[in-house]
């Protein structure tokens, strides 16, 4: 049975205080419904997506703060739009990405 990562995750803005770490696919041949590919990090509330629309397209990079509410969208700030963009972007990714197609990197503070 596959498993869509969303299944794990009540809800985007209630984060686990103690996952600090990247969710990316397994290999560089699998990509969402819409051939997009995604890589997710999370530090306490600080996020950061990679974003690939398809493939051999340029990657965007997001740098989300969740308490102060800023965006940086590759290296540049942002406002109300790109956090909406950020949104729907990560949410389509737990809501599409196959657990048996990712990878979980913890960092080495998170293992402690």
């Amino acid at each position: 049975m596959l498993t869509k990562i969303n299944e794990y995750v009540e809800k985007f803005d209630l984060i686990d205080k103690n996952f600090i770490g990247t969710i990316a696919f397994r290999s560089e041949e699998v990509s969402l419904p819409d051939g997009s590919r995604m890589a997710l990090g999370i530090d306490d509330g600080h996020w950061v997506l990679v974003y690939q629309k398809e493939a051999k397209s340029t990657f965007q990079l997001f740098e989300y703060d969740l308490q102060g509410q800023k965006i940086f969208v590759d290296k540049k700030s942002g406002g109300l739009e790109d956090i909406k963009y950020f949104k729907r972007l990560v949410k389509y990714f737990l809501s599409n990405a196959l657990v048996e197609e990712l990878v979980t990197i913890l960092s080495a503070q998170a293992k402690t």
